[in-house]
């Protein structure tokens, strides 16, 4: 399915270069056509070309492993690997990518998630710290961060609009109505609505909560800017089907006034785990 209506180019920038998850699109062969802010954190820099950056368990070189099951798959869901940083760091996370040939070039577009011991918002039972937890220090870093050279510009559009398109995660964003402004076609197919996506791309956001209290405190508190980092909630398919996956996302900001949501959504790799609740989303200051 192709979504005939894509965000903008500027809406584009924006989701690519700040989201809270990691994201580069790539040659066949690894070269970097851009990445965000998020990755350049991963990979303790920024990088042109993602060879040694990436450790894969059991790999002598784990781009090449990566790169070659691609070639057969096509697709990557939910890989573990260890980001091998320039500052000698290493930083595990999760990655999915997908492979596109077209016109004789081979694009890779890659989306990495942290891997987190905590989350924001914190369960109002929690003991935990949110102030020091790794989540709230992850998305702090992300919004501190310095966009890299290689970050999405209005000159590399087409690139970003196919990342839109065939990105291995679901993507959406909300506009402060509640109401679903976007939704790329793998966020569409993960509830279920591709051969009816006008049921669920422009409706409310509650629609696909399990948990309608999650939703509606989450837009109670819209203009706290409070982010959802590596959270784990049940969707609602359209015939009615808990789906658990595991939430990142973070709200663009003009003026002091929060104008939508950029959402990251993965399959949940443990759907069997708690699902995460709150009464109250709350927001380290």
């Amino acid at each position: 399915m192709t979504i005939t209506k894509v965000p903008s180019t500027d809406q584009l920038i924006d989701v690519i270069g700040n989201s809270s998850v990691a994201i580069a699109v790539t040659d066949g062969a690894g070269a970097v056509i851009l990445h965000n802010k998020a990755l350049s954190l991963l990979m303790g820099g920024e990088a042109s070309h993602l060879g040694e950056r990436v450790k894969v368990a059991g790999a002598t070189d784990g781009l090449k492993d990566l790169l070659a099951a691609l070639k057969k798959e096509n697709r990557l869901d939910n890989v573990a690997v260890v980001y091998r940083g320039t500052d000698g760091q290493e930083r595990p996370a999760r990655v999915n990518a997908v492979r596109v040939e077209s016109g004789g070039q081979v694009r890779v577009h890659w989306v990495s998630r942290p891997e987190l011991g905590e989350r924001l918002p914190v369960s109002n039972t929690a003991a935990e710290n949110a102030a020091a937890s790794d989540a709230a220090a992850w998305i702090r870093s992300v919004d501190d961060a310095e966009h890299p050279t290689l970050a999405p510009t209005a000159d590399k559009a087409a690139v970003m609009r196919e990342f839109y398109e065939v990105a291995p995660v679901a993507i959406h964003l909300i506009g402060v109505n509640g109401g679903v402004m976007h939704a790329n076609p793998a966020d569409v197919a993960l509830v279920e609505y591709t051969d009816t996506p006008d049921e669920y791309v422009g409706q409310h956001i509650r629609k696909i909560y399990e948990d309608q209290g999650l939703v509606e405190d989450f837009l109670s508190r819209w203009d706290e800017d409070s982010p959802i980092i590596n959270f784990r909630a049940n969707f609602v398919t359209k015939d009615g089907a808990p789906r658990p996956v595991l939430i990142f996302s973070t709200a663009q900001a003009e003026g002091g006034s929060v104008s939508n949501t950029r959402c990251f959504v993965f399959n949940d790799p443990e759907p069997r785990r708690a699902r995460d609740t709150i009464s109250a989303f709350g927001w380290p200051a």
